[in-house]
């Protein structure tokens, strides 16, 4: 097959030379609006050639610019021949875009989600393993084609991914919790902590803190596009908070330790799932 790339950044070029190695495609072609980008992914041979628009004769297209603009690329290959893959963070709000669309949601296309990333950014970080074991959801809806639904299951898998199918609209709940909120609260607790405060920082602040060291512009992105969700989950939060500042106003010291028991048993229930913590720091995926 032949694949066309759209950003060549970190996750678009760790699944471009995943698929190739799987002998999956035989030909990429890269497309990137950074020229920096596109170049190393072309000097690294990742890409076999860099082109201004998606071939016509491309089998599979993978979709990893910034997310505000997966949208306007998946009505633009709305009519292309071949399967369009994206990589964002966002499903159901683009959905809810595309549905609002005269052309709506294209058949040949199939929303991905591969939860996977790095702290270094852009081509010369990809791997050809990025994926292996992490999950991977797909938001398939009822106007996806079989055939485009089953190919990308299968490049993901072949890639070492773990496949799983979910709602679109839940996915942003799901993610807005998991991943968004503690992104959010990250930048949010930083802002308190001073220069001179951080000469003093541990463990426990790297631990917290490192994902707070995100692309501002991708974060800005989901941010956008995720909001109600977020909200909500950040509302949940405040009103924990809330009842912290409660208990320790009243010093109920019976209820603030219940509250960390129940914490440490949630962690420790994540702890033994099987899941490791993947991606800490999601890669803007045009970097």
């Amino acid at each position: 097959m032949k694949l066309a790339l759209v950003g060549t950044g970190l996750i678009g070029s760790a699944f471009a030379l995943g698929v190739r190695g799987a002998g999956l495609v035989t030909q990429v072609v890269g497309l990137d609006p950074n020229p920096s980008h596109g170049q190393t992914a072309l000097e690294l041979g990742i890409v076999d050639s860099l082109v201004t628009q998606v071939p016509a004769d491309a089998d599979l297209i993978l979709l990893a610019p910034p997310a505000t603009q997966i949208t306007d690329w998946v009505a633009r290959l709305a009519e292309h021949s071949g399967v369009v893959l994206d990589v964002g963070s966002v499903k159901g709000v683009l959905v809810d875009q595309l549905r609002e669309q005269q052309a709506g949601v294209p058949s040949n296309f199939v929303p991905c989600h591969p939860i996977a990333g790095l702290e270094r950014n852009g081509p010369g970080a990809a791997t050809a393993d990025l994926f292996v074991d992490h999950n991977v959801v797909l938001t398939p809806l009822a106007e996806t084609d079989a055939h485009a639904l089953a190919l990308a299951k299968s490049c993901w898998e072949q890639l070492g991914a773990k496949v799983e199918l979910m709602d679109p609209w839940q996915h942003d709940i799901t993610f807005a919790t998991t991943s968004h909120l503690p992104h959010l609260t990250a930048f949010a607790y930083m802002q308190q902590v001073s220069s001179e405060q951080l000469a003093y920082a541990a463990g426990g602040f790297r631990d917290f803190s490192r994902i707070a060291a995100a692309d501002p512009d991708m974060w800005t992105a989901i941010l956008q596009l995720n909001a109600k969700a977020i909200r909500a989950a950040l509302a949940d939060l405040q009103g924990n908070l809330d009842q912290l500042d409660a208990a320790i106003a009243a010093q109920d010291w019976d209820g603030i330790r219940s509250l960390i028991a129940k914490s440490q048993g949630r962690r420790r229930e994540f702890d033994g799932s099987g899941v490791t913590p993947k991606d800490s720091i999601e890669s803007k995926p045009n970097d």
